[in-house]
């Protein structure tokens, strides 16, 4: 098996997951539609840079443009764990503005509560 299809294999699950989780957020009306654009477009990118970093590689060494060496086993699981800490770092904000909106409406209500007890 190709290194570049095993990165692309190992990567997968998480842009689906990543695309999936902001196209679900916006159905809950927890997200706008703006924010479910430019999601599904970044991850969209990731992915299709991924689908090319071998027919890209060949291109640039055939041209004489780089002298590097091909993918490495070193360079798929690095450039996975970028993906994934990009992932959880998307999730965490996610989650983080879930809290922030839910704490923003515990606050109003307590107002409310408190200014009607007066």
């Amino acid at each position: 098996m190709s290194r570049y299809l095993l990165l692309f294999l190992l990567n997968l699950p998480f842009i689906i997951a990543a695309i999936l989780s902001a196209i679900t957020l916006y159905k809950l009306n927890r997200s706008s539609l703006r924010r479910v654009i430019t999601q599904v477009t970044l991850w969209i990118f990731v992915l299709v840079g991924l689908a090319l970093a071998e027919p890209i590689y060949t291109w640039l060494s055939s041209n004489k443009l780089t002298m590097t060496e091909p993918l490495s086993l070193f360079d798929v699981v690095q450039i996975t764990a970028i993906v994934i800490v990009f992932y959880i770092a998307n999730r965490t904000r996610e989650k983080a503005q879930v809290l922030e909106r839910r704490v923003n409406d515990l606050h109003q209500e307590l107002s409310i509560q408190l200014s009607s007890k007066k």
